[in-house]
Parts: C-alpha cells; structure tokens; sequence
C-alpha cells in the first residue's frame, strides 16, 4: 500500500515507453470540478511515474483517451501537475468510464469496471484512515515539542497511531479475501511477505531470532509472481523490494551480491521484474559512498550488463557503464593499494608495503588546491590525534611541479609521508581516481582498502569505528 510520504512525492514526468503488450484500451471520464483545461493520464511503473498522454477537457468534464499497447496496472489524472486520482486498468484490451467529482473519491463510480467499482471503495476507506493519521501525527508533533518528547505523554497518540496502521492492514486483508480474481487484490497480496508460523518470534530475549529471519528470507517473494509483469505496475512494489534488502540483509557488500543474486535468479531473464532489480542497483550503488558500494556496482555490470545480453538497454549506456567499472576495479574496497611509484621530498623511493601501521590513511592533495589547502589542516590534525593507535598517514600530491611541492611541504612541517611523482607523470591519478580533491583513503594493516573517498568532515568518525574494532 502506499505510505503517505507517497502520495506526497512529486511526478516524475517521463514519457513512458510501453513493453509490447497489444489492444485497444479507451478511457472515458466525466468529471464535474476538473480544475484545467486539460487532463494529464498516467501510470505507475515500480514506484515511478509516467506520463502517458495529454488530452483536452471540454465544458462539462467530459475527456476520452484511446491508446494501444498500454499494459494493466495502476493509472492517474492529474492536472497542472497535481495528482487528482487513481484508477485501475484491468486489463490490456478494456474501455473504462469513470464518472464523479474530480476531487472528490467518494464520488467516483465506473459503470461498466466492477474493478475499478471496488477500487475506489477501497480508496475512499483507506485515505480517511490516513486523514486521521495524519492529524494524530500533527498532534504527536507538538506533544513531542511541548514535552520534550516525554515517552509517558507520548505513548496514548502512538498507540492511537499504530492502531490506525493497523486498520490499514486490516482493509487490505479484507480487500485481498473478498476479491481475489481483481488486479489490485493481486498487487496487494505480492507485497505481503507469507506470514511465519506463530511458533516463531522475531525475538528472543531481547534479541534478534535467527530462525525468524531465515524463514523470512526463505519465503519472502512467495506471494510475488515474477511471470506476471503486471505485479510491478503500481505506486508500492519498489517499497516492498527495498524493504527486503534494508530490514534483513547485513549491510555488507559479499553479502548482498549473494542476496541479488538469488532474487534475480527467481525472476524471468531480460523481463520486468529482471529490469527493474538490475537498474536499481545499478543506479542505487554506482554513486553510492557506502562502503563496498563500488564491489556490487562492478558486479552488476560484470554479470547483469554485458553488451550482447542486454537488448533492453542502449549500447551507449552500457559501454559506459562498462568503462565506469573498468575504472573502479584498480581501487575496489577489499583489494590491495596499486603500489605508489612515488618519492619523499628528499627524492628517496617510497614503498607502501614498508609503511607498518594498523591502519593507514592515503591522502591525495594538490597544493594549488583551493579547497585542499582549506581541509588540509583538519585532516592533518585527524590524523595527529589518531596516530597515538597506530595510524599513519601518507600525503601524495598531484602537482606536477615537483621542485615547488619540496619547497611546500618543507614549509608544513608535516610529520606523515609526504609523496610527490618527480617525473611528473602522475600515473597513479588515474588507478586512484584522484579528481575532486581531496581524495581519501583508508587501508589495513596489509594495505588493503578499507574505504575510499572518505569525505574530509567525516573522516574524524570513520576513523574512530574502525579504530574501535581492532580493539
């Protein structure tokens, strides 16, 4: 079901391409109050939306819409960018007539979609549950701020709250038993993880069940069809998919590839559903900073983008995307440090397997760099504080003027290793991905990168929870 932050998410408008579903489909609405000359039709694909057409509204409310190729799911009317309602197209081949107010659910009828009769029931019910909880929000706002978030004065509205979710829940279960053959019954049903035996408790004193968590995993999508493309055509599916990965797979990136993975594999190759997981982790960790984020990204495209496999993406994508993972893989989080090639302001050779250190901080600066020589003093003072518990840190300047860096950092007085490339080459800028400057690195004690591209204000933090586990 769609949360309330949901339906206060701005359109996306998108021209949506449509798969090769064939057939008429005819809209038809009278609307009295429709706020525009014109009316905006769209649909819902994994919690995107799409605009579908644009079609002119008469005097009296009247406007029709004939396409092919349209595929079942959940439709809108807007106008003027403002979602007015949804409905349901039921089926690829159909002729929906929608009569009502325009602003007002409880007024919308479809003469000849029993569908679309059931749906807006359904709606009408579900959206005064969400005006209620939303007004006991509003008060639960200003108890919170008039109490200085007293759980005690807090626990009535909470309760009051989560009751009404409940009754959320409750109308979907309804909704599910009492039309089981209709679209939208179906769509609710695939976001309904199969409910665990009652033997079986998410906790156990006071801690995580893992037997709970495995039966969960294991039976997670049992309700969803993957062959029934349809499934995906709504507001809340993508909500459901993120769910899983959030709540019950360790933010770790071997064991989430091993979780997309086996997903994946449930799912028709090169279908819908296939789509959809593919480019939203492709999406989701290619400008990611979490840690291990770059392994999933060149993962996807290693077995999910190969050129030849992929027709329902163009050739310009992923040739890029190839290239983008070509890059990270010198770099990737858990692998080794390309070595450096680089000498000390003295001209001495410099080795990163000579640095003994439990952890390692690898900082690529410039000293033309405005902003460098902004954060610069507070990375150095980091890693003074820090080197009292054995980190040591590394300075490598991508200046090409090797003889003004000598003479800068003689001015520092900086006590960690100061790098420079006295031929001016610089080939480790592009194995490093040294652009926006500065660019910061943390290794182990073997030199293996533990994170990368750690931003200078949260390096402080960083520094301090891995710190914290080699205790």
């Amino acid at each position: 079901m769609s949360s309330i932050r949901c339906w206060k998410t701005l359109i996306l408008w998108s021209v949506c391409t449509f798969a090769s579903a064939q057939g008429m489909v005819q809209f038809h609405f009278h609307l009295t109050g429709f706020p525009a000359k014109s009316a905006l039709i769209g649909c819902y694909k994994a919690g995107e939306t799409y605009l579908v057409d644009s079609v002119a509204v008469d005097e009296s409310g009247h406007f029709s819409l004939r396409k092919n190729g349209l595929e079942p799911g959940v439709f809108f009317v807007a106008a003027d960018k403002s979602r007015l309602f949804n409905f349901m197209l039921p089926k690829a081949v159909d002729t929906i007539t929608i009569s009502g107010n325009a602003s007002d659910w409880a007024g919308l009828s479809s003469s000849n979609s029993p569908e679309n009769e059931a749906f807006f029931r359904f709606e009408q019910q579900r959206q005064g549950i969400e005006a209620k909880i939303v007004a006991r929000q509003s008060m639960y706002d200003l108890v919170s701020e008039a109490t200085k978030q007293d759980a005690k004065a807090l626990e009535p509205i909470k309760k009051e709250i989560d009751g009404y979710f409940r009754q959320i829940d409750s109308l979907a279960r309804v909704f599910i038993v009492q039309y089981p053959t209709h679209l939208y019954a179906k769509m609710l049903k695939s976001v309904r993880p199969p409910e665990p035996p009652k033997s079986l408790v998410p906790a156990l004193k006071g801690k995580s069940n893992p037997v709970y968590r495995r039966w969960v995993l294991r039976h997670y999508w049992d309700h969803t069809d993957f062959k029934d493309e349809s499934l995906l055509n709504n507001q809340f599916w993508s909500a459901f998919f993120d769910k899983y990965f959030d709540r019950y797979i360790p933010a770790i990136p071997d064991s989430i590839v091993v979780a997309v993975d086996e997903v994946i594999k449930q799912m028709p190759p090169n279908g819908a559903f296939y789509q959809f997981a593919v480019r939203r982790f492709v999406q989701s960790f290619e400008m990611s900073d979490a840690p291990g984020a770059d392994v999933i990204f060149v993962h996807m495209v290693d077995k999910y983008l190969k050129i030849k496999e992929t027709p329902w993406l163009d050739i310009a994508t992923l040739t890029r995307l190839e290239y983008k993972a070509d890059l990270f893989r010198p770099v990737l989080t858990g692998k080794k440090a390309p070595p450096l090639g680089l000498s000390d302001e003295e001209g001495r050779a410099f080795d990163l397997d000579t640095v003994s250190a439990k952890l390692t901080l690898l900082i690529f600066y410039s000293p033309l760099c405005h902003h460098c020589m902004e954060v610069m003093p507070d990375i150095y003072q980091t890693w003074l504080d820090a080197r009292v518990f054995g980190v040591k840190g590394v300075a490598v300047s991508v200046d090409e003027q090797y003889r003004n860096w000598q003479q800068f950092t003689r001015q520092q007085h900086w006590e960690w290793h100061n790098l420079a490339d006295p031929s001016a080459k610089n080939e480790f800028e592009k194995q490093y991905l040294t652009n926006n400057l500065p660019v910061i690195y943390l290794l182990d004690k073997d030199k293996h990168i533990l994170r990368k591209r750690i931003k200078p204000e949260e390096l402080r933090d960083v520094l301090k929870i891995y710190l914290n586990n080699l205790k």
